[in-house]
């Protein structure tokens, strides 16, 4: 069994993070030093945007901020005060340089593996309302909360640029609350709920048209080109995975069905191209139509009063039996126990390791 330190050594995230520590300890006068030592980090400075740190030298930063962390407020208000959107370098500047919000979660969505390998990241709509829903991939011991706290609030910080407020928004987060709930809503102007069901944002529907102060359609593809280019430079991507992804994640929320002829033609590949490309990358379309339906299937058990069979049936399953096989496969528990949190989950971390008894495309 590989070790945990192991699989965090094996991720790697901007070394621009360490600003945020840098910043904190300047303005507390501590010695920014001790950060890198703490952290294992020796490396030429000025750091280049080009270097990273490890997924281990993360969780010794976390662990570094925490014991920095003046007393009073939770420790998120502080670290979000010393984190502009700008440190997720051109994915950052994607989010600023959009023509609204929808179209900044949209781009923060499709590039955050680039620079938040720990986390995965989708999107679901319910009604009128937007599910910015974010899962933990793997295991940070002591800072796990506090490390969530910092991914989920991250998309936060593009409010400041919206030409007006949102008209109302709500935080889900697993944990108890690392401090009074009150100063958590003073400090970002949302309602805050802990111990819920999943990680996540909900945004208004009507809130994504909002646009952003600072939109530039030049900048902004200048950014996507950027961001386009290093996907496709990074095998752990999994461009095609990711588009087709995507593309089913949509047509759910629309409630369409496309099948593989289509999905290929809007790639401009081959329906066999696309099937190798997906194989490459080691998953299937029908594994990806599974994954899709229950991701959104959880969803609707958590947000609706649908009975399973109804849940069934708009997440594209052929039947109850079908759906309810897949989704304990994938989740490690019945669709029933999802809703009423009955158990426990028991598989994997990595829902990336959903497998795949397939939805009807009928």
């Amino acid at each position: 069994m590989v070790s945990p330190d192991r699989i965090l050594k094996s991720l790697t995230f901007p070394i621009q993070y360490l600003e945020i520590g840098e910043s904190l300890a300047r303005e507390l006068h501590q010695d920014v030093e001790a950060l890198y030592h703490h952290c294992g980090i020796d490396l030429p400075r000025p750091f280049m945007p080009w270097q990273t740190i490890t997924g281990k030298q993360m969780q010794l930063a976390l662990e570094f901020f925490l014991k920095l962390c003046p007393p009073g407020p939770p420790p998120l208000v502080p670290f979000m005060a010393h984190f502009p959107l700008t440190t997720h370098g051109p994915v950052g500047m994607l989010a600023i340089t959009s023509a609204n919000l929808g179209e900044a979660l949209q781009g923060a969505l499709k590039y955050a593996p680039l620079v938040m390998p720990a986390y995965s990241m989708r999107r679901q709509d319910v009604g009128d309302e937007v599910h910015m829903i974010i899962e933990r991939l793997h295991d940070f011991g002591a800072v796990n909360d506090f490390f969530t706290e910092t991914v989920v609030a991250a998309p936060l910080k593009i409010m400041p640029f919206l030409t007006q407020p949102i008209s109302g928004g709500t935080v889900y987060l697993m944990h108890s609350p690392m401090g009074d709930p009150a100063e958590y809503e003073a400090a970002f102007g949302l309602k805050f709920v802990f111990n819920a069901k999943q990680n996540k944002i909900v945004w208004p529907r009507q809130d994504l048209g909002i646009p952003l102060i600072a939109r530039s359609r030049a900048s902004h593809m200048l950014m996507k080109a950027t961001l386009e280019q290093q996907s496709q430079a990074r095998i752990d991507m999994k461009p095609t995975t990711q588009e087709v992804k995507r593309r089913l994640q949509a047509a759910v929320r629309q409630k369409q069905i496309v099948d593989a002829d289509a999905l290929a033609q809007a790639l401009a590949m081959s329906p066999r191209t696309l099937s190798r490309r997906l194989q490459d990358e080691g998953t299937t379309l029908p594994q990806l139509r599974t994954e899709v339906g229950v991701e959104y299937a959880e969803l609707l058990l958590l947000e609706t009063d649908k009975s399973i069979a109804q849940v069934a049936h708009a997440a594209g399953f052929a039947d109850a039996a079908a759906f309810t096989r897949a989704f304990k496969r994938a989740t490690g528990q019945t669709p029933s126990q999802r809703r009423t949190g009955s158990a426990q989950l028991d598989a994997p971390i990595n829902p990336a390791a959903r497998p795949a008894s397939t939805p009807s495309s009928s």
